[in-house]
């Protein structure tokens, strides 16, 4: 029954491509072709920031707890409404479609992380749309990677970033992430998020882990605005 209902539904209301509007997939190959991907080879080993391989302008001014970070792509379209489309939109089938994407922009770290662990959402956020959106990615990354996924972060409080500077940004985030009682952390652990701008998030969400009993934390999210 579930499956004829899912064809009247997609006779009715076809699968339409996060990039491009057009029916078909839920990324069309064309769009998956011009998804705005980075060049790891180029990029800062520590922050993931575009070519910033040799001296990044992002992080060389600061010392974040993460010890390596990457992302998949630049916010760029198509990549970028792709994930609009999936936290604020609730197409929530989109999970595995991003989650390849980060997991597939893992694979220099194979065999590394012990766990993989998402940056909470707030629990306004989650009111708001109905599902954590990160702890999605992150469990899709961690069953690719074969790893466990931990829900070892609570959000203590923090407002929405979107409309706040690099400064304002790390204020906003210090202390906003709690690690839950009773945890127990493997050495390497891996903290992912959907977006990554100043690293500000990542970072918080890395000191708390690292106090919390982890020994070494990287970073991966799917976008990076720059």
């Amino acid at each position: 029954m579930g499956l004829v209902l899912d064809a009247v539904l997609e006779a009715i209301l076809p699968t339409r491509c996060a990039g491009c509007d057009l029916p078909g997939g839920l990324l069309c190959d064309r769009c998956a072709n011009a998804l705005p991907r980075i060049e790891h080879a180029w990029a800062c080993p520590r922050c993931g920031a575009p070519f910033g391989y040799l001296t990044c302008t992002e992080c060389w001014t600061s010392e974040p707890a993460f010890e390596a970070g990457t992302c998949a792509g630049a916010l760029g379209p198509p990549l970028s409404r792709a994930i609009t489309l999936y936290k604020d939109s609730g197409e929530r089938r989109l999970a595995p479609v991003l989650g390849d994407l980060l997991a597939a922009s893992l694979q220099p770290w194979d065999g590394w992380p012990q766990a993989v662990v998402a940056v909470p959402a707030s629990a306004e956020a989650v009111r708001r749309r109905g599902f954590d959106h990160t702890a999605l990615i992150a469990a899709h990354v961690a069953t690719r990677l074969g790893v466990p996924r931990l829900d070892a972060l609570g959000c203590a409080g923090a407002r929405d970033q979107r409309a706040l500077g690099r400064l304002a940004r790390a204020v906003n985030v210090a202390d906003a992430f709690v690690a839950r009682p009773g945890l127990v952390l493997p050495p390497r652990v891996l903290c992912v998020d959907d977006v990554m701008t100043t690293g500000s998030t990542l970072d918080a969400a890395a000191a708390s882990l690292l106090a919390a009993g982890a020994e070494r934390v990287r970073v991966g999210a799917i976008a990076r605005a720059w």
